[in-house]
């Protein structure tokens, strides 16, 4: 790490400025990681070269408090300014604010120990009681708020071999076995960023949810890949909410309660994971290994293997109703994603593939019990200051047979950074089969973006 050159820095993200690095340093763009920053998350968002001894009190001391805590916080605003949906039933021209706006707060408070949160303010957010959507203004804890724990330490007091540097503990010795943690995340966490293809920190933004007369009207464009894919599902049985086929779920959330443990073996050759969430008043179990081949001439390669089991964490239909919640459904889950970098192009994609177990019997041939989908994206670096996006999202769809359809669509953006941390963007998303009007997933032919994404 330490053999980045970086200069001075000015009106860049925390983590950016607590090290004097560019944004540029650990990401392709942002919010996309590179490799560096990929590994930075790793150990705690802390780099052992830079790593100060005695850590926020240490900080708080040698930086005074205006510059400790213009360090301690960064914003991040981004969402679409203006939208053009094309449907053959009813086409929709709109402006919108951003619809996010973000406030990290994160810190080293020792070498060994992190912390980090995010506080969300979305101003359209869609909510859902007695029985019906609407949207409303919410304020509150983002996707992510946890600590990170080093627990190389412990491991030290209970025997290992340990290797110190600037503060933190590394299991190991030098020129032999090495293991950097494992590292212990607790809180509000997602774990997916250690995967091949991180469910969070998108170049291309979700989309929203669009509601009209208090029910589903479209659902969001998101990475296929690691959404529900269930039609006719339930979150939970007293409100009856609706789990949708495009929400992201299990060890591909967005951020849910919950312990995850990951350690990095032989010069982070190979990584292992596992933990558990908190969701829908179920819980799941995952774990998932990665091999990563390192930097071979500009080009690096990893691929991440998934299994994931989730515990009564959905509800299947009501078989004598199926617009009522039924009785609590387990699901399996398994994923394989992979991530190549040559110089300035950037592809990754993933294959996840569901099954639904313990379904109500009455539910028979009406209920397809597995779904799988498909996302892969490419990323070209034209200038410095031009990024070019291209991604192709497939869902074979599970659920009720009366409702699901299968989905596919095809995204094409283009990303201008007049800054490094701040993008425009223009988009435009294809739905690639036939219009289907009575179906939220296909009722649209086009949709088209231009937006901001802003972090400061």
């Amino acid at each position: 790490m330490g053999l980045f050159q970086v200069g001075s820095v000015e009106a860049v993200p925390a983590f950016a400025r607590q090290y004097d690095l560019q944004c540029n340093a650990c990401h392709t763009r942002p919010p996309r990681l590179n490799s560096f920053g990929e590994q930075f998350h790793l150990m705690g968002f802390q780099m052992p070269s830079a790593a100060r001894p005695g850590g926020l009190v240490a900080a708080y001391k040698e930086d005074g408090p205006l510059k400790f805590l213009l360090d301690t916080v960064a914003l991040r605003a981004e969402g679409g300014i203006f939208e053009y949906t094309y449907a053959p039933k009813e086409s929709e021209t709109k402006f919108a604010p951003p619809d996010e706006i973000t406030l990290y707060v994160t810190r080293p408070i020792t070498p060994d120990l992190t912390f980090f949160v995010e506080l969300d303010y979305a101003p359209n957010a869609v909510a859902f009681e007695n029985g019906r959507y609407f949207t409303e203004a919410e304020v509150g804890l983002g996707h992510e708020a946890f600590f990170m724990l080093n627990l190389g330490r412990v491991l030290g007091w209970l025997g290992a071999p340990t290797m110190e540097m600037g503060g933190m503990t590394m299991v190991g010795r030098h020129g032999g076995f090495n293991l950097h943690g494992p590292m212990m995340m607790a809180g509000k966490v997602d774990p997916s960023t250690n995967f091949s293809y991180a469910t969070n920190r998108q170049l291309i933004l979700d989309t929203e949810l669009e509601i009209k007369d208090a029910e589903v009207e479209r659902l969001p464009i998101v990475p296929y890949a690691f959404t529900s894919k269930f039609f006719g599902l339930f979150k939970n049985k007293g409100e009856a909410e609706p789990l949708l086929a495009t929400d992201q779920v299990m060890y591909n959330t967005r951020g849910q309660p919950g312990v995850d443990l990951h350690a990095m073996f032989m010069n982070n050759l190979f990584l292992g994971q596992v933990g558990f969430l908190a969701e829908n008043g179920g819980f799941n179990t995952y774990g998932v290994f990665r091999f990563d081949i390192g930097q071979r001439d500009d080009f690096t390669f990893n691929a991440s293997a998934l299994v994931n089991w989730g515990f009564g964490n959905q509800f299947a239909p009501d078989p004598d109703d199926l617009d009522h919640p039924g009785s609590r459904v387990d699901r399996l889950r398994l994923g394989l994603a992979a991530n190549a970098r040559w110089k300035r192009l950037d592809v990754y994609g993933a294959i996840i593939w569901d099954q639904l177990y313990n379904l109500p019997r009455g539910l028979g041939g009406t209920f397809k019990k597995t779904a799988a989908g498909l996302t892969v994206q490419a990323d070209y670096l034209v200038l410095e200051q031009v990024m070019l996006s291209g991604r192709y999202d497939q869902l074979w769809a599970g659920g009720v047979n009366d409702q699901r359809q299968d989905g596919s669509v095809l995204t094409l953006q283009a990303r201008y950074y007049p800054w490094p941390n701040i993008a425009f963007f223009i988009r435009n998303s294809t739905n690639l089969r036939s219009v289907v009007e009575d179906n939220p997933l296909r009722n649209w032919r086009n949709q088209f973006f231009i937006g901001i994404d802003w972090d400061f």
